[in-house]
């Protein structure tokens, strides 16, 4: 199985991604490519490359799909990870770009389970939190200025809920998980 999380910058996808990690012994963490600078935290969900090296890549069709989601900061799924989730011997949890949700659904529609979940939260939550985060102004806006185009994709989720508490947010996923293997 793959669970995609998606949505807004800030709303906190990373820490609801660690939760359940947390809590789930079969869930491993399904690495991105991308060209942003590491932030000061361990940075655990992504490969940092140079924009050189994710367009080497691109070129020879090492990624599955990819996006420019922030102003030149480039993520990628690479074909590698995607043929561990079809081998089915662990369950994977993703941070993916709403347009590349279902690119992957598509991908893997009769290979494995897909579960999609878009995290939202009030503006100003976000704004807080990537301010928290230690953001630039600059990026601040280039990230809020993507909100209302991440949230017209909610419709192609599985599940969408409002991302406050990230125990109970873990929670909420998890259960909803479950009501579908049952």
């Amino acid at each position: 199985m793959l669970i995609l999380i998606s949505g807004p910058s800030g709303v906190g996808k990373s820490s609801v991604i660690s939760e359940l990690i947390k809590r789930n012994k079969n869930l491993r963490l399904m690495k991105t490519y991308t060209t942003r600078k590491q932030r000061a935290q361990i940075d655990g969900a992504y490969y940092h490359v140079s924009k050189k090296k994710f367009d080497e890549m691109i070129k020879n069709n090492k990624l599955f799909e990819y996006e420019n989601v922030h102003a030149d900061i480039f993520y990628g799924t690479p074909f590698s990870s995607l043929d561990k989730v079809i081998e089915g011997k662990y369950d994977y949890i993703k941070d993916i770009d709403v347009h590349g949700v279902e690119k992957l659904q598509n991908y893997l529609r009769g290979k494995c389970k897909v579960v999609s979940v878009f995290l939202d939260s009030p503006d100003q939550h976000l704004r807080n939190r990537l301010i928290k985060r230690g953001e630039s102004a600059d990026m601040i806006e280039k990230r809020l200025s993507r909100v209302q185009m991440e949230r017209q994709h909610q419709h192609l989720f599985d599940l969408v809920l409002q991302c406050d508490d990230i125990a109970e947010t873990a929670t909420n996923i998890e259960r909803f998980i479950e009501s579908l293997n049952s």
